[in-house]
């Protein structure tokens, strides 16, 4: 007995995105998405077409901040998370139109002090090292840079050292 499959096998983009839509389609695939977990990708991408056309947003102004932006109007619209976003999928997308030549490569932002040059090095360990993806690297980068900024204000991470405690080094242990 053959899989069922879905009936809706096209998805009509429509808006800045429908020109890339089939390219796009086309590396979904070729990462190794199923068909219908394109499908579901493609309705994703349709509706954040709708999105950059009802605010006068150009495919060529797109960012992973615009990405983020639109997820989050998506959650606070009522959208059910687990089966309508998909943060991957949508930088898959950011990733074909940087293939064709629309976008630009994202340039990482200049430390501006010694915090910024700190966390772009926690940025660069946990995406390099660690191979953690784009979404939870922006995650914990917010979560670092809170507890940076809520050190104290004279010290920062002076008042922290990688070493042994005094009081260890006096007891001689």
């Amino acid at each position: 007995m053959a899989t069922p499959r879905s009936r809706v096998s096209r998805v009509l983009v429509t808006g800045p995105v429908a020109p890339f839509a089939d390219a796009y389609r086309a590396e979904l695939l070729a990462r190794g998405y199923t068909p219908l977990s394109a499908v579901n990708e493609l309705r994703q991408v349709k509706r954040f077409s709708r999105w950059l056309d009802a605010g006068g947003l150009a495919v060529a102004e797109l960012s992973e901040a615009g990405v983020e932006e639109f997820l989050a109007f998506q959650r606070a619209s009522g959208v059910d998370c687990r089966h309508s976003l998909s943060r991957p999928g949508l930088m898959c997308l950011l990733d074909v139109l940087r293939a064709l030549g629309v976008l630009a490569a994202e340039t990482p932002a200049v430390a501006d002090s010694s915090t910024d040059l700190l966390l772009v090095g926690f940025q660069r360990y946990l995406l390099t090292e660690r191979g953690l993806a784009a979404g939870t690297v922006v995650l914990y980068l917010a979560a670092a840079r809170r507890f940076v900024d809520g050190l104290w204000p004279d010290r920062g991470l002076a008042a922290w050292c990688c070493g042994p405690p005094i009081c260890s080094l006096q007891r001689g242990f």
